[in-house]
């Protein structure tokens, strides 16, 4: 994701790699602007995942400016974009990680839903907003401290931004402060996702035990519910990969001492996630219908609502499911 190269080296590749980036930010804007005009899906899993996409397009948009204009760059305003840079990075996987969180805790509801009781959105997301920036913020302030600070002694590791690159001096700079506190949330992710895939599995098998059973209407309403939410669990999935791997391709690319620009095709794809999240979350059905309705009713034209049942309306703003795979199945 973030290469620790020295600002001239600025090859091809490079420029390559920071125009993924600047395609990206648009369709992450998009993506924020389609969820916020859309009060069906402005919903806290829909906030955590703007709120995503506004750090990745902010990390993304100054992460470019390093790549291609780092070597005339002052030093200060270098070290001021590495701590953007730093935070905002660090503040997507612990979005990221709130989605994971959400994830879980709506097939959780789900599963348990006598003995489980959701806390009301707004507070929910105010307890995520406090983790998701809090925690980045209070760790920028740790390095801005070791960074800055002169007193502070040689022998601890500091960030030394801006001595080769408007970065990290080296990945042995960035370990504690970077790559370790985000292994840490991705390790965490990975555990949830592995809780609510073995629950959604026992759960998915219960209920067609129960339907074959029983055969009630409310069994197979379970059943469609289910199959959306593991939908969006697939969705989430594919973000906590690209991040993840990208992650994980730089640890290794250190570990074994190889180029950086050996993983040049990890980071393309890495650069351009912001065309993948506008793909899957807004192009995605019902979505794109629900955000078109509400860009014609803006302007004042009048549209057909989409026909969905009451069920699939309190559920949609969470789980984004697909109403004709409800609707048919």
């Amino acid at each position: 994701m973030i290469a620790d190269v020295p600002a001239q080296t600025a090859d091809t590749r490079v420029t390559v790699y920071a125009c993924g980036l600047l395609i990206s930010v648009p369709f992450l804007i998009l993506t924020i602007a389609a969820y916020m005009i859309t009060p069906r899906l402005w919903d806290v899993h829909g906030k955590a995942l703007c709120h995503y996409c506004g750090c990745l397009a902010l990390a993304f948009t100054t992460l470019a400016i390093t790549q291609l204009a780092g070597a005339q760059l002052p030093l200060q305003v270098c070290v001021s974009i590495a701590f953007v840079i730093q935070f905002s990075f660090v503040a997507c996987f612990f979005w990221l990680n709130v989605m994971c969180i959400e994830i879980w805790s709506l097939v959780r509801h789900h599963v348990k839903q006598r003995t489980y009781t959701r806390v009301q959105p707004k507070t929910l997301f105010f307890y995520y907003s406090i983790w998701a920036w809090g925690v980045p913020a209070a760790l920028i302030l740790v390095s801005m401290v070791m960074d800055l600070s002169p007193t502070i002694p040689m022998t601890y590791v500091k960030p030394a931004f801006g001595s080769e690159s408007c970065w990290f001096k080296s990945d042995a700079e960035a370990m504690p402060y970077f790559y370790v506190p985000v292994g840490l949330v991705l390790l965490v992710n990975m555990i949830l996702f592995i809780i609510t895939a073995v629950r959604i599995s026992r759960y998915q098998q219960e209920l067609a035990l129960r339907r074959l059973a029983r055969n009630q209407h409310s069994d197979r309403e379970d059943q469609r519910l289910f199959r959306r939410l593991k939908r969006v669990f697939i969705v989430c999935l594919v973000l906590f990969f690209l991040m993840g791997l990208n992650w994980m391709m730089e640890l290794i690319s250190w570990s074994v001492g190889g180029d950086p620009f050996d993983w040049t095709a990890f980071d393309l794809v890495n650069a351009l996630q912001g065309v993948l999240i506008f793909g899957l979350f807004v192009l995605r059905r019902p979505i794109r219908d629900f955000v078109w309705h509400r860009i014609q009713k803006i302007r004042g034209i009048n549209t057909t609502e989409l026909d969905v049942g009451s069920m699939d309306l309190a559920l949609l703003p969470v789980i984004n499911g697909d109403v004709r795979t409800f609707n048919g199945s």
